[in-house]
Parts: C-alpha cells; structure tokens; sequence
C-alpha cells in the first residue's frame, strides 16, 4: 500500500516574503494552495520566517523534515496551484518543471523534470497579468451552468483581474451584483421591448460578477461561511425579482395565471429544489457507481438547469410577448423536472 503524502517543503528566498500574487505574500500563498491539495505539515527551508497567518491551520516548522516520508517540495520563486499538487501527490512522478519553476516528489528516483501535465506551474517572475490569466483559468466550477460556461467565465476573468487590484472584497462585489441582478429581474417584466433588453443586461453583469465574486475569494484565499450565505441568499433574491418583475407585467395585462397554477408552479419550485439538493449531497456516493449514465444526465444537463440557465425562459417569453404562456408552462416543466430528478438519482443510489 502507497504511504499517504502528508508532507510538503517549500525552498523559499526572501524574495518570496515580498513576491505578492493577488495580493497574497507567494510564501503564505505557496502554503495555503498545500493546505488546500490536503498536506497536513509544513517546512519552510531558506532564509525566511515560517509564514504566519490565521488562514494556515496546519503546522508549519522551519528547516526541511528529518525523516524520510514522502513529501513534495516546492522549489523558490514557484507559482503552484491546487490542481499541480494533487496531480503529483496521485502520479508519484520524479517532479515537473517549466522555466526554472518546479515542484518535485521526493523521495523518488532521479530522472529528468518534465513540464506538467495540467494545473500551473510558473516562475514569480512572470509579470502580474500573466500568472493571473493563468491561475484563474484553473478556476473551473463544475456546477457552473450553461450560461455560466458560454458567457459568464468568459467575461468575469479580465474583471477579477481589475478588481483584484483595488480593495474591493468579494462580498462588496455579491452585494453590486445582486442590486444589479434584482433590477435586472423586475425590468424583464416591463411592457417595453427596451425596457425588457435593459433587464436582460443587468441580469447579464449579475451573473458576470456572481462569477468574479467567487474567483476574487479564491484568488485572495477569502472564502467565508458569509460569503457562501450571501451567495445563495443572493441568487434567491434575483430569482425572486424575476418572478415578481413576471407577475407584475401579467397583472398589469390583466393575465394573471390563477391560484391553482401558481400552486402548482410552487410545489414544483420546492421538488426542485428538494432533489437537486438530494442530488449534490449524495454525489461522492452516486459516483461510486461507475459508468452509470444517471449521474451523466444529473451532472451534465439536469444540474446545470438549476442555475441562471432557467432564465433563458422568461427572457424568450418576454421577447416573444407571451409571459402569459410562461407560468402554465414553468408550473409543468417543473413538476416534470423534479419527477425526473428524483428517478435518476434513486436509480444510482439503489446500485451504489
């Protein structure tokens, strides 16, 4: 049996005490990136301080280890991301290496440095913009929707950029793009073409920094159990107005949908709701079952129709003149959606 990788050297230069990536010193930031690949101890080997900073909850000592367990070394004035370390820590390969960065698998037999397969890998060196560029690229969601991965993340990396240069913090981005998306969902209900396409923008920046909010707080190491509430108290707000910005337009044209289709529209919001939860929290068991084409259609199409994708909807029908025809419909692809939902996701278990 493989012993486990619990170990990790980071060689630092006083260089990397000053050397600030987003904002964050490349030493701290080099040892938050190993915490977060699930190393348990640290050694700092160089002419520096062992960082100290609250966001580090593993130990960390100066020198390198005494023993002989595996560990992996992170070589001065080295820019690693999570996806690097992880990769190494599963392959046992000698190291990787591109451009005098590296990061190696000790012990291990010596052999020539290859450049890596995936994750990054660059020198401090590297001016600003780049190294962004390319640790935001690694920056993937796997529950981003559709819309999220056609446009929003296409859009939000030049931003997080920008703003990761000022003092902006990611929960002051959520909040802008909150304000923004409930103007956006009440203006998709007005009586004009324009006013309708002036929703539709906003909603579209909304979802550009929902996007920008989580790479900043990834970026800056800032995730927060009050930025996850804001996020989703957020989103339910925007949603919220959409549905209101709806409704006002059909009382307005006096084709309000009646109670018993809006009960209806409700129960199915909340079966949703309820499955797709069931769904994600029973992920690590689902995908236990190899193979299985449920989770294929649970993860690659159903999930994602969770997310600002649902929008499309209304938009199309606002465009087209036609709100009235939406709520019926929403009311019964969204009994259909749960049902399915639900079936899938017992099948899988059943088997995992």
């Amino acid at each position: 049996m493989t012993d486990p990788v619990r170990d990790a050297v980071i060689v630092a230069s006083p260089t990397d005490e000053r050397r600030r990536i987003a904002g964050v010193p490349l030493l701290v930031r080099t040892a938050l990136v190993l915490q977060r690949a699930g190393i348990e101890r640290l050694f700092v080997d160089g002419p520096v301080t062992p960082p100290v900073d609250a966001r580090i909850r593993v130990p960390v000592f100066a020198g390198p280890p005494a023993d002989g367990a595996p560990r992996i070394v992170v070589g001065a004035g080295t820019v690693v991301d999570e996806t690097i370390v992880r990769e190494l820590v599963r392959s046992r390969a000698p190291g990787y290496e591109r451009d005098g960065a590296r990061i190696t698998f000790e012990p291990s037999a010596a052999a020539r440095l290859i450049a890596p397969p995936v994750g990054v890998l660059l020198p401090a060196s590297r001016p600003d913009a780049t190294i962004e560029r390319s640790l935001l690229a690694g920056l993937e969601n796997p529950r981003d929707g559709y819309l999220d991965r056609l446009i929003h993340r296409r859009l939000s990396p030049p931003l997080t950029r920008r703003l990761l240069a000022t003092s902006l913090t990611p929960n002051q981005v959520t909040i802008a793009g909150v304000a923004l998306g409930i103007a956006g969902g009440l203006l998709v209900g007005a009586p004009s073409v324009a006013g309708v396409l002036a929703g539709i923008s906003l909603l579209l920046v909304s979802g550009v920094l929902d996007c920008v909010d989580g790479e900043m707080a990834r970026m800056r190491f800032a995730e927060s159990a009050i930025g996850h509430t804001l996020d989703v108290v957020g989103d339910t707000l925007v949603h919220a107005a959409l549905l209101a910005g709806i409704a006002l337009r059909l009382a307005h044209e006096t084709a309000w949908p009646g109670t018993g289709t809006l009960v209806l529209l409700a129960v199915g919001v909340v079966g949703a709701f309820v499955t797709i939860t069931w769904s994600e929290r029973n992920e690590a068991r689902r995908h236990r079952v190899r193979g299985a084409w449920e989770n294929r259609v649970l993860d690659g199409v159903l999930s994602p129709l969770s997310t600002r994708d649902w929008y499309v909807f209304p938009i199309a029908f606002a465009l087209a003149g036609r709100l009235d025809v939406l709520v019926p419909a929403a009311a019964w692809g969204a009994q259909a959606f749960w049902v399915v939902v639900a079936l899938l996701v017992w099948r899988v278990l059943r088997r995992a």
